[in-house]
């Protein structure tokens, strides 16, 4: 498992090591280099490597990288460097490249002022600056993650080039981070560059998994530069790698039986959304759940249990004190909740959902609040509700509603939205995405498992289903219930499965149904009929 570490974080742990004289700083240059140059070696073709360089301590990695490549055996490439005072590190390490690779031309572009004026990308000796076809890697060592101001003017044109370089299908190695992405944020700072893969250092940085992190950073992989856990005291955000998912499911006894495995009741669908309630209650029980119950109006019962034959029904009737009277003994019987998918946002249903809060706030019964079940939240008064044992799982849009607040507010740092939200309502919050943050009194994570094959309508209805089942099962345990081990587990799960999914049938033709499918293959590491998760 991962931890993050934020770039101011990152930077004190650096400063205080090298301080106490335990390593420096042209000794962990010098490892990030070796990895830099070994991700270079794995992708590149017959061509030149390019290294595009800024003037710190990112370009002198870079430039160091390219010295360690020029003693392989036909080596040829060339290094792009930015105008302007280099770092002490990284003027070392171009010292070093014209000693020990001086095959390697270094190439020094013209200052800003010479670029607003010609308006075209040249070296100082006014040499066209151009990529082609004899480029068979780039490196991108313009920026670090302690980047804070929007790219413009020469390395905004850079950016845009190594952009073109990718798109014509030329690799990209980024150093550390892609040059002009936020590493606290994941947010674009004015251009980036789109890297194949990140070869990030020590831990990886938030923002190569937030915001747009994850569409620009291509492959992330950690190199130890030679900073040692006991130097690092940061906290960081924990991100699940595929094989961490199991070690979070618990073992199952050979002679358990349904009623061990817990006990899921979905109150969930409304006329034309029974699907929704029926792809949780499939998820439920894919994901382990030994008994499921969907609470539906009466009149879905029938095609809900057409949809999904393994569980059972309670069919609510039209008048809501009835119907009360008929959920409330269920509830008391379950060992998880489901509260949403498909639900509505009618009369009937808020004023059920607002009894089920109240009757949750004096009661230890977990549960889970999705789709409308949150829209409706947004319109009550929480502040006398008890919603500490409850996940909400708000995409969004949904989180918008939530705090009354603008979308764009929400995504451009989904970090601080989870806590708001959290504060706010005092629950377990996950709040989804391509990274899901997941923040729980416990602590906070990331789940960066999953595909974009999932964008499909009822994957969050399969979350809800498998959360539910895990909660459902955590409580049959003697141990407490870890929510933040709960959401990850079944964040992860949900994700892989999308991934053997999108395995099976394609980046396109992945329906809500076919992460259902997968999921208790999933759980053992396998996606089934051959197909290995990725």
């Amino acid at each position: 498992m991962w931890k993050t570490i934020t770039p101011a974080e990152m930077k004190r742990i650096e400063t205080e090591a090298m301080a106490r004289g335990l390593c420096t700083g042209e000794a962990l240059m010098n490892r990030a280099a070796q990895a830099v140059a070994e991700a270079v070696r794995s992708h590149r073709g017959a061509g030149q490597v390019i290294a595009l360089c800024g003037t710190g301590n990112n370009g002198g990695d870079a430039i160091a990288a390219m010295r360690i490549l020029a003693g392989d055996a036909g080596f040829c490439g060339e290094v792009w460097l930015m105008a302007g005072n280099l770092s002490p590190d990284a003027q070392r390490e171009l010292n070093r490249l014209r000693r020990e690779g001086p095959q390697v031309l270094v190439r020094r572009m013209m200052d800003e002022a010479e670029y607003a004026q010609v308006g075209a990308l040249l070296d100082e000796n006014g040499n066209p600056l151009t990529l082609d076809d004899s480029v068979g890697c780039l490196i991108d060592g313009l920026f670090g993650t302690g980047l804070s101001r929007p790219v413009e003017g020469v390395a905004a044109a850079l950016c845009r080039l190594a952009c073109a370089a990718y798109d014509a299908g030329t690799p990209v190695v980024a150093v550390d981070i892609p040059s002009g992405l936020c590493g606290r944020t994941g947010q674009v700072l004015g251009e980036v560059v789109r890297a194949t893969e990140t070869i990030t250092f020590h831990r990886p940085k938030p923002g190569l998994f937030l915001g747009q992190g994850l569409e620009w950073a291509g492959q992330v992989a950690v190199a130890d530069i030679g900073l040692l856990p006991q130097w690092d005291d940061a906290e960081g955000l924990a991100v699940c790698q595929r094989e961490d998912i199991p070690a979070l499911l618990p073992r199952r006894s050979r002679i358990s039986h349904k009623g061990d495995h817990g006990r899921v009741v979905l109150f969930c669908g409304s006329t034309g959304m029974a699907g929704a309630a029926a792809i949780a209650a499939t998820a439920a029980l894919r994901t382990g759940a030994g008994l499921v119950t969907v609470a539906c109006p009466e009149r879905m019962l029938d095609v809900v249990q057409t949809l999904c034959p393994c569980a059972t029904c309670l069919p609510l009737p039209e008048d809501e004190e009835t119907a009360w009277a008929q959920l409330q003994p269920l509830l008391a019987g379950a060992d998880a909740l489901g509260v949403g998918c498909g639900l509505g946002q009618g009369i009937w249903a808020k004023a059920l959902l607002n009894k089920i809060l109240k009757w949750l706030s004096g009661h230890s019964l977990r549960a889970v609040i999705d789709a409308d079940g949150l829209n409706l939240l947004s319109q009550m008064d929480a502040s006398s509700l008890d919603l500490s044992r409850c996940i909400l799982t708000p995409h969004p849009g949904e989180a918008a509603r939530l705090m009354d607040a603008a979308v764009a507010e929400i995504t451009a740092d989904g970090l601080r939205s989870g806590e708001r939200i959290r504060k706010r309502y005092g629950a377990s919050v996950v709040l989804k995405g391509a990274a899901s943050v997941l923040i729980s009194g416990e602590g906070t994570a990331l789940n960066v498992l999953g595909t974009s094959a999932m964008g499909k309508g009822g994957s969050g209805d399969a979350l809800t289903g498998v959360l539910c089942a895990l909660l459902a099962e955590r409580a049959r345990l003697p141990e407490p219930v870890h929510m933040l081990a709960v959401m990850q587990a079944g964040c992860g799960l949900h994700g892989l499965a999308g991934c053997a999914a999108e395995a099976r049938h394609g980046n396109r033709g992945v329906l809500a149904t076919d992460l259902c499918e997968y999921l208790g293959l999933a759980a053992e590491g396998s996606a089934g009929d051959g197909l290995r998760l990725p």
